[in-house]
């Protein structure tokens, strides 16, 4: 992959060049903008390697740093008894995120662990975004700290944020590791996520369904709105309200809440009330 095509700057680039380049891009190819996911993780990759100085060295002396030896087969690099392994899950402990400065006979630059936790969040959490402190434990010293996590806005469930230099930092002469937050979204007990649109089920009688009302339904964040049911309306019809869903995350655009109508036929009729619909039916 040659990163600095993909970011469209040249090899002499400026660290604030490519960070440049990345912004642009990414507000350019973001999924949430429309993007496509495959180029925006081919942009984040390259900025993610090229804004490190030990990847960007590697790229330079035409190695890859994203792939196993370093990715100097090309060139030769690689061959002799030493192999490097970058960091793709299930390292040894205190190895994770190797760089390294592979040189003639270079030392690898370690790093503290990453740590990895899990929030559990609820929904009217990702409509308003959520600011909480966690705790989290230094593994082998019995060490704990208290982080700040910043939920954005519109957060999916299943989602990672990482925080860099956050995560594990018993050995002082090694970079910190970092942080990666896990966020778990609570089921709501009303309303359902589809994207940003909410799904409320609304229920109404088989009368009102026929003849028509006006329906008072209540928001995620406890706004009362009256929807007018027309008249005739079947089960399962859904009414919009526009803008009333959860945001698109780092925007200020919304999804619509969805109420789904759901219509309550009458049981134990008497005898008489049966008559005087079979009366109604046929007449129609």
């Amino acid at each position: 992959m040659d990163y600095y095509s993909t970011l469209g700057v040249g090899k002499n680039a400026s660290q604030d060049e490519i960070k440049s380049a990345y912004r642009k891009m990414a507000m350019k190819h973001h999924p949430d903008r429309g993007g496509d996911e495959a180029t925006f993780k081919k942009i984040s990759e390259a900025y993610d390697t090229l804004s490190d100085p030990q990847k960007k060295e590697i790229v330079d002396l035409g190695g890859d740093p994203n792939q196993q030896g370093g990715g100097f087969g090309s060139r030769g690099f690689n061959q002799g008894p030493f192999e490097f392994h970058f960091n793709t899950g299930g390292v040894p402990p205190g190895m994770e995120d190797i760089f390294g400065h592979f040189g003639f006979g270079g030392r690898p630059q370690r790093r503290n662990k990453t740590l990895n936790i899990t929030v559990d969040i609820s929904l009217l959490d990702v409509l308003t975004g959520k600011e909480l402190n966690a705790e989290i434990s230094i593994p082998g010293t019995g060490k704990r700290k208290m982080i700040n996590i910043s939920i954005p806005a519109g957060i999916e469930h299943g989602q990672q944020i990482r925080y860099e230099g956050m995560g594990d930092d018993s050995v002082r002469d090694l970079r910190p590791g970092d942080l990666i937050v896990n966020v778990s979204i609570m089921p709501h007990p009303k309303f359902r996520r589809e994207n940003t649109n909410l799904i409320l089920e609304h229920s109404i009688s088989a009368w009102d369904a026929m003849l028509g009302t006006h329906a008072n339904v209540e928001t995620l964040d406890g706004k009362v709105l009256t929807l007018t049911v027309p008249a005739g309306t079947n089960q399962g019809t859904i009414l919009s309200c526009r803008g009333e869903g959860l945001p698109v995350m780092r925007t200020r655009n919304r999804g619509n809440l969805l109420v789904s109508i759901k219509v309550d036929i009458p049981k134990n009729l008497s005898q008489l009330q049966i008559e005087k619909i079979k009366e109604i039916k046929n007449n129609i």
